[in-house]
């Protein structure tokens, strides 16, 4: 019998655990980055390009494209969506 999984299903953190490294892509900047295990759902991407502003696209580190720009900061060139949502009284 196998024991409770070391990470919550369906999060950046267990994709990691159970594909292997990542990458989050931004095909208009034309660059990516290594993605971080952070658990927050990975479905929709949660990182946004902070350059252009669009959502990052989360793919296998073997099919990075050759030709993008490989950045080392991850947190300074992708960030996580805002959530807009405000509580009412």
């Amino acid at each position: 019998m196998v024991g409770p999984a070391p990470f919550t299903p369906g999060t950046c953190r267990a994709l990691i655990q159970v594909f292997g490294q990542q990458v989050v892509v931004c095909h208009r900047c034309r660059k990516f980055v290594i993605m971080p295990a952070l658990d927050v759902p990975y479905d929709p991407c949660p990182f946004v390009c902070r350059d252009c502003g669009t959502r990052g696209q989360i793919k296998d580190r073997a099919d990075a494209p050759d030709d993008y720009r490989h950045l080392t900061l991850t947190r300074s060139t992708f960030v996580p969506p805002k959530n807009r949502w405000k509580p009412t009284r």
